[in-house]
């Protein structure tokens, strides 16, 4: 059924189906998912700031020590950080 309203919200962006999803529903509900997801928007926003800030410092680190981030594969990064890590205790 190309002209149906289901295959409208299917091509629709994702935040436009979120909406049709929510007009469907009471309005009570509506706030409470509402709020739920924004909630768990921000907590990815959150998360994905807290991974970029710890790759920063991880570079950051290998710079400090003088290897090249671009010439290391990711398995030597990741040793190189862990024996920086076991030198610090």
């Amino acid at each position: 059924m190309p002209g149906s309203m289901w295959s409208q919200v299917e091509t629709a962006a994702p935040e436009e189906q979120e909406e049709a999803w929510l007009a469907s529903m009471p309005a009570w509900r509506r706030d409470i998912l509402r709020k739920k997801l924004e909630d768990e928007r921000k907590e990815e926003e959150r998360q994905k700031q807290e991974e970029m800030q710890r790759e920063k410092e991880q570079s950051e680190k290998l710079r400090t020590l003088g290897y090249d981030e671009s010439k290391l594969a990711p398995w030597q990064r990741q040793i190189i950080l862990k024996k920086g890590d076991i030198a610090k205790y």
